[in-house]
């Protein structure tokens, strides 16, 4: 199997760990995970169970405080090995020099567990200078375990990368055995999420129901509780239930956006819930729609796209077409001309790439696509200006 079988196309499952197919049963890799004995007993019968009945309410299991800090401890554990087993090996290490250099940080996102420092800069410039060294690191400390985030784009971008030949790789496999306990625990966790999970369905925003039924809405639900497992820890100030509905409901309202016809974001969607509750039903649309300012996007996209049998506006297009080139040129950094250049299929790319390809290509975030290509539009409008001001003076 080669990596383009971990791909999945238009599909949001980077932070999910995707691994190869397991070929040993769910009892072993519980087995596995060494857990208290009347705990992991307790797992058991609840995974035996799920196989039995067909209906997810009859499955009345649930954490205690205590379960959750045994999976939030074994999670984190498992961060923290994933973190030195990486450190080990100079593919690896240049996997998460890649994803540190080009990652997209903010108030909520961190590259450690515990942040060395409050400053980003500072904590890339650490985290850098940390992954830019062979070692050990046996002696590791737990707050410089990788985030989740980062930990999952280090891995997809180590197997997106990685030769046939790594795959049977001894470092290769206790990193996949790593990456495999920690989906066992995220299975565990949605396992006894059952009730909660069913609870959450119910209880959606009128705003999505319309968009995503109740069956779906369960479904679709327990990825937000995979992906709140992976990241949870007692040292947040609340339990997990409380922790993954939030996590469970932001995964219903991006589904439930995506699918609409017409996109909307989600701060646009809340803000006309908002107006409607307070009996404004006309919200400044300058504001709901300020993302979609259509002089910084489509007047450089349009110049981009065939012309058609006007030959006019083909002379003109062309004309547009070569400013542009030229401006990409002189005016972008190499990162954004290039990434320009793939998204509109300019030379030396024959075919436009989504922002999911080219977010792979850098192994980067779409969210950090999008910035870095508003941004290039911005330098483009503003030399664009410049330059038809001075021919107009001229």
């Amino acid at each position: 199997m080669n990596s383009s079988g971990w791909r999945v196309k238009n599909l949001n499952i980077v932070d999910l760990l995707c691994t190869f197919p397991s070929k040993i049963s769910f009892t072993y890799r519980v087995g596995r995970l060494q857990l208290p004995e009347p705990f992991e007993k307790t797992v058991l019968k609840c995974h035996e169970r799920s196989q039995q009945i067909r209906h997810l309410p009859e499955l009345a299991y649930s954490l205690s405080r205590e379960d959750e800090e045994v999976l939030a401890t074994e999670v984190l554990y498992y961060r923290h090995k994933f973190t030195r087993c990486v450190l080990k090996s100079s593919i690896f290490r240049q996997a998460a020099l890649t994803v540190i250099q080009n990652i997209y940080l903010f108030q909520n996102r961190h590259i450690f567990f515990i942040p060395p420092t409050d400053n980003q800069a500072e904590e890339r410039r650490l985290a850098l200078e940390l992954f830019s060294t062979l070692s050990q690191q046996e002696d590791l400390p737990v707050g410089l375990s990788l985030c989740h985030s980062i930990l999952a784009r280090v891995w997809a971008r180590i197997v997106y990368k990685a030769e046939e030949s790594l795959f049977g790789d001894p470092a290769f496999l206790e990193l996949h055995a790593v990456v495999e306990n920690l989906n066992t625990l995220r299975n565990i966790y949605i396992l006894f999420s059952s009730r909660l999970v069913l609870k959450l369905a119910g209880n959606v925003s009128p705003v999505y129901r319309q968009s995503v039924n109740y069956d779906d809405r369960v479904q679709i639900g327990c990825f937000g509780i995979a992906r709140a497992a992976y990241r949870y820890h007692p040292s947040c100030g609340v339990r997990f239930s409380t922790y993954a509905a939030n996590w469970f409901y932001k995964e219903v309202q991006r589904q439930a956006l995506a699918g609409r016809l017409i996109y909307l974001s989600a701060n646009s969607v809340e803000q006309f819930a908002k107006a409607r509750k307070t009996g404004n039903d006309s919200p400044d649309l300058s504001d709901v729609f300020l993302e979609n300012d259509e002089d910084l996007y489509l007047r450089a996209e349009r110049c981009w796209e065939p012309a058609g049998s006007n030959p006019e506006r083909e002379a003109e297009t062309n004309e547009q077409q070569q400013i542009l080139l030229e401006l990409l040129d002189s005016e972008l950094s190499e990162r954004a001309r290039d990434i320009i250049r793939r998204r509109y299929g300019l030379s030396p790319y024959s075919v436009p790439q989504s922002i999911i390809e080219i977010a792979e290509q850098y192994g980067m975030t779409r969210g950090r696509m999008y910035q870095i290509e508003q941004e290039a539009f911005k330098v483009l409008r503003r030399k664009l200006r410049v330059k038809n001001s001075s021919c107009v003076a001229y």
